[in-house]
């Protein structure tokens, strides 16, 4: 095998060889995989192994952002550093959402590394992430798992981008996709590759927060916070810079969805965020 390089927050990485065994996925898994350009069955090898995981990402590098989105990437890789308290709080304020928005069959998991919403989901769903961060699950913080002890558990993961994930079409019941779509490249490619996964009644959920929540009218306070962060990330508060590359108003985040072949059933807003958190779960239109 040749070597590949292909690397998320500018690390270059080499292709090794691996037996199905390192790679840890579960059968069913490896019956789905797809080659992320062309969409034909194959192989993790014909794939491409890094680091005992499937390297199914193709980056888009010569596209505008992705500079931008590469140095968020990296931020990303190194931000989350919590306390027991604070996930805690995560999982009580998550769970309210989980109770609505009730996933099971066939779980894909875009864009969410580690897993952590298995903790919401009942026995037996057959679940798989997908994340650039290919070495996510090497890097789960302890009092993350402390409060998720799904954590503990094996997790199907395979290194891809949403807009070319590596499964045949119509391989799931549900497509998550929660605080990742305002991270992507191209928002509809990667709606696009959400609506070929799934199932032919499958569900789509989509968790994002939308500028001026459900009105689109910004606070007073966000405006603020807006005009200022330029100047703070100007004079060296790089902790305020923003990353994300796509901004939706819940209009916006509407057109989207529907214009890439979905039909909205139901919109929960989380009321812990002022209603500017919005789950939006909709099915493949006829």
């Amino acid at each position: 095998m040749t070597e590949q390089h292909v690397g998320v927050a500018n690390h270059q990485r080499r292709t090794l060889t691996a037996t199905s065994e390192d790679i840890g996925l579960d059968q069913w898994v490896l019956e789905l995989l797809a080659d992320p350009i062309t969409k034909l069955p194959t192989t993790p090898h014909a794939i491409g192994i890094s680091e005992g995981v499937i390297d199914a990402r193709r980056f888009m590098k010569n596209t505008v952002g992705f500079q931008h989105w590469d140095g968020g990437q990296s931020h990303y890789e190194n931000w989350e550093r919590a306390t027991i308290e604070d996930y805690k709080k995560e999982r009580e304020v998550d769970a309210p959402v989980y109770d609505h928005i009730k996933m099971s069959g066939r779980v894909l998991d875009v864009g969410r590394s580690i897993g952590a919403i298995r903790e919401f989901l009942p026995k037996g769903t057959q679940f798989v992430s997908v994340d650039p961060f290919i070495g996510c699950t090497d890097h789960i913080p302890p009092a993350k798992k402390v409060v998720y002890p799904c954590l503990a558990e094996h997790i199907n993961f395979v290194a891809s981008c949403a807009e070319f994930l590596p499964f045949i079409a119509q391989s799931f019941d549900w497509v998550h996709m929660r605080s990742m779509l305002d991270h992507v490249h191209s928002p509809d490619l990667a709606l696009y590759e959400a609506r070929r996964v799934l199932k032919r009644d499958g569900k789509l959920v989509i968790g994002l927060y939308v500028d001026g929540g459900k009105s689109g009218r910004r606070t007073f306070d966000r405006h603020l916070k807006e005009i200022v962060r330029p100047v703070l990330t100007t004079i060296g508060f790089k902790q305020f810079k923003d990353h994300h590359l796509f901004h939706p108003t819940f209009k916006n985040l509407q057109k989207i969805v529907i214009d890439n072949g979905f039909k909205i059933d139901d919109v929960y807003l989380q009321p812990e965020w002022q209603d500017t958190v919005c789950y939006v779960t909709a099915t493949l239109r006829p």
